[in-house]
């Protein structure tokens, strides 16, 4: 190829690019900056939807026609210590605490800022079914209360059926009658994994599909509804994607999980835990935090 030549294949080139590039700046300018932090790139019109995930890229998720996120990406901004605030609109920072976590001095809890906490009722075994009481159930419930940090519960499930979802939320009732709780009652289930992602086989919840799954949390939540509380489930985004039929849930608020710096999840949700690592005053070792965009003291 002669001198001349290349010349003119490199302005050609080069033109290109530059209207490449003044085409990007004119859809950004014309658009603004990014707002969501999961934007919808197209229904398909076959149940699935493209997204463009700012944690994970584009993906395919199955597509209904409920409520979708609408916070705005700008208004996440990191805090101290590794905490995570919203700027956008109600937010109020909870913790979830297990028996795992010993002894807690609830008082230093308060003076830290926790403004919320869910305590965990007890859970159900993985291999044998029986339904546990969390044995610091009761010490954190009062210990709570006593400091005058508002609480919601959740029950850690292993149900295999509809009739053992409502058990969990018979069980939950009756060992909070006698306290005020006044935040969500959260079903939480789970696939029981090995250390290397893949599911347990030695689980009783192995065999369990999404269709069953979901009437699991509807059981629950609905029993829990019926007694005058507010109900919710807990999913991270391959739970609800992958296996959960979310418009079947849409009278409970999602308590999304996802550890990142801003929640990548299409739908809506009231609650994201966005750490299992945090650290909180009174409490030994790593802590989930959640923020929760919603008073729901106040929705009562």
């Amino acid at each position: 190829m002669d001198l001349t030549r290349k010349r003119n294949l490199f302005l050609a080139i080069t033109v290109v690019l530059v209207v490449a590039i003044v085409a990007v700046s004119a859809v950004i300018l014309v658009r603004g900056p990014r707002e969501s932090s999961v934007e919808l790139v197209s229904n398909n019109g076959d149940g699935t939807a493209t997204v463009n995930d700012i944690n994970d890229g584009n993906m395919t998720i199955p597509y209904y026609d409920i409520n979708v996120n609408t916070y705005k990406l700008q208004d996440f901004k990191a805090g101290s210590n590794g905490t995570i605030v919203y700027e956008g609109g109600d937010s109020f920072v909870g913790i979830n605490v297990n028996s795992q976590m010993g002894a807690i001095d609830w008082a230093q809890v308060k003076q830290s800022g926790v403004d919320f906490a869910l305590i965990r009722v007890g859970w159900r075994g993985k291999t044998n079914g029986n339904i546990v009481l969390d044995s610091n159930f009761q010490a954190n419930i009062e210990g709570a209360l006593a400091a005058e940090i508002p609480v919601g519960v959740y029950f850690y499930s292993k149900a295999v059926t509809t009739e053992e979802a409502e058990a969990e939320a018979t069980f939950v009732l009756e060992q909070i009658r006698n306290y005020q709780v006044t935040w969500p009652i959260a079903f939480f289930w789970e696939y029981d994994t090995n250390d290397d992602g893949s599911q347990d086989q030695s689980s009783r919840t192995i065999a369990c599909n999404g269709e069953q799954v979901t009437s699991f949390i509807k059981a629950f939540c609905d029993k829990i509804e019926l007694a005058g509380f507010t109900a919710s489930y807990y999913a991270d985004k391959t739970m609800a994607y992958e296996t959960l039929q979310l418009d079947q849930l849409t009278s409970y608020d999602l308590w999304y999980a996802e550890y990142r710096a801003q929640p990548g999840f299409y739908y809506d949700f009231g609650m994201w835990q966005y750490t299992d690592e945090g650290t909180v005053s009174g409490i030994s070792g790593s802590v989930p935090i959640t923020l929760s965009f919603k008073n729901y003291p106040s929705l009562r």
